[in-house]
Order: structure tokens, then sequence, then C-alpha cells
């Protein structure tokens, strides 16, 4: 264990409407003042990371994504139909949307086209976040992990347009196209991990690293009776055994209780909030605990 650190970094992760709970992590760690001195996300964590950069305000910040997240805009749009369309929360990502592409046909997409779904509208949702700013215009230094699809090679992107890199790290290869920038193919970076710790690592060395693990539980199941299904069931079992191993290189790892609720439920998003700052305030002791003696005005 490490104590005395001077500055904090945020290892954000993915996990669609279940990120707002990074929103109440940062309400906290704001009104605790503890300072913020990086931030680093993957999906919805490099929306909510960039947002925050451009404004630290956790207040104005949550009243404004529970604006747009409730309105006739986003509720009515038929492309956030399609992509949250289902609420089994034994469905995973893939899973909803290939049960989507069979429904309509669109898998002749998936094998003439580069993606099944346009780049365009995703781009059209991470700008109502970060408009059509670039990275010098954050105020906490802020960096965004990516997959270069050409190399193959794992980037951190931290300069240019910020539409540019969070739409390459909501970019699910496959399903959206990779996002040119500098020369390379950018997709998402969560098919390695969904908790980009090294990468935060990496932006401020020596920083304290909070990770903030949105991650669901997988649960044991009864059987495998479709080929497909025991893909997807792989695909899980994989993905969540590299998100904890780099979990294990966080200084602080926070995990909100938010219970089974599916990347696409948009319902109490108060509550999802709520699960964040009661992780934070819950792991207080411990973050103080390594930064005393260096920010002695913080809070006992």
């Amino acid at each position: 264990m490490v104590f005395g650190r001077n500055k904090v970094v945020l290892a954000f992760g993915g996990g669609g409407s279940r990120g707002l709970a990074h929103l109440g992590v940062v309400r906290v760690l704001e009104r605790e003042g503890i300072p913020i001195d990086g931030m680093v996300g993957t999906s919805v964590g490099a929306i909510f990371g960039a947002a925050y950069g451009l404004a630290p305000d956790a207040e104005a910040m949550c009243a404004s994504t529970l604006r747009y997240l409730r309105s006739d805009r986003f509720m009515n749009d038929s492309f956030r139909r399609m992509m949250f369309g289902a609420n089994d929360a034994e469905q995973n990502f893939l899973q909803v949307l290939m049960s989507n592409v069979r429904r309509s046909l669109r898998f002749t997409n998936l094998i003439r086209r580069p993606s099944i779904l346009p780049g365009e509208k995703l781009r059209e949702v991470v700008r109502e976040f970060v408009g059509d700013h670039s990275f010098s215009d954050l105020r906490i230094p802020f960096a965004v992990p990516a997959i270069d699809v050409k190399e193959p090679r794992e980037v951190l992107i931290d300069e240019g347009p910020l539409l540019d890199a969070v739409t390459a790290s909501c970019s699910i290869p496959g399903f959206f196209p990779p996002v040119p920038h500098e020369g390379m193919l950018l997709a998402d970076v969560g098919v390695i991990s969904s908790v980009p710790v090294e990468a935060a690592a990496s932006l401020v060395p020596g920083a304290l690293v909070i990770a903030v693990d949105l991650t669901r539980e997988l649960e044991p199941i009864d059987g495998i009776t479709r080929g497909w299904d025991n893909i997807m069931r792989c695909e899980s079992i994989a993905g969540h055994k590299l998100t904890s191993l780099a979990l294990e290189k966080a200084d602080v790892v926070l995990r909100p209780e938010i219970g089974e609720k599916f990347w696409s439920d948009f319902s109490d998003l108060e509550a999802i909030i709520a699960a964040g700052e009661a992780v934070a305030e819950a792991h207080l002791p411990e973050i103080r605990q390594r930064l005393r003696g260096v920010f002695g005005f913080l809070k006992s």
C-alpha cells in the first residue's frame, strides 16, 4: 500500500446507463475537496469524463445529463430504440444488437459494409455531451484509450477533436465503423478491458488511481442450448477476466451497487447516480488515508 500520493486520476469504465454512477462519484470527490488531476474513460466513461473535463461542475453535469436523457429527442429517437430497446438482464450488448440484426435483416451490412450501424448517429449522441471541442479546451487532463485496428495496437488519445476520440471509444467493432484519426482506424478498447486502469496510471504517473467498475457480476447458468449463447457466454467470461486483471493494478476500486440493472435501462436514473455517491462515500476513509500527509486540508 502506497501512502502520501499527491495526485488523483480516475479510470471510468463502460456500462451504458450504469455509467451515471460516474456522476455520483465525481459529485462526492468534488464535495469533499479531493482533487481530480486526470481522467481516462472508456465508452460511457469517455463521454462523462470528457464532459466533466470541459466543465468540472458535478451538480450542473448531473442536471444537464438527466435533462437530456429524459428529453423527447433522446427517448423517441429511432437509433436509441434500436440500441437500447431491450431490458432483458440476461442479454449483453452484443446479444441485443444481434437480435436486432436478425429481426431487421441487417446482417448483410456486416458482410458488405464496414459496420452494421451508422457511425454518424453515434456521433450525434456523443456530440450532445462533448460538443465540437478539442482536448486543448479541457480544464482537467483527460485521455481516451482505443484500439488501432490497422496496426494492431492500443493507443491513448489526448489531443485533437474530442468528438473523434470519444466516438471511437464507443465504436464497438463490427457494429459501428472505426473512426479515422491521424492515419489510424480507432475502435472501442472495451474488447480488451472495460476499465482503463493502465491508461490512467500512464496519464498521471505516480498518482492515486481510482477505478470505477460498472460491470455486472456473471451468475451461474443451468446450461447452454444454442451455439450463439455459448459464444456470448464465453465472450462475457473473457471480458470479466481481462477486466479483473486490469483492476488489480488500481489503488482504489469503486463498484457501485447498481444490481442487475441492464445497460439499456434508463429508468430511475437518480438511483444510479446515488449508487455512485454511496460507493465513493464508503471509500472516503481509504482515499483520505492514502492522501493523508499530502493534503492536510482534506476532511476527516
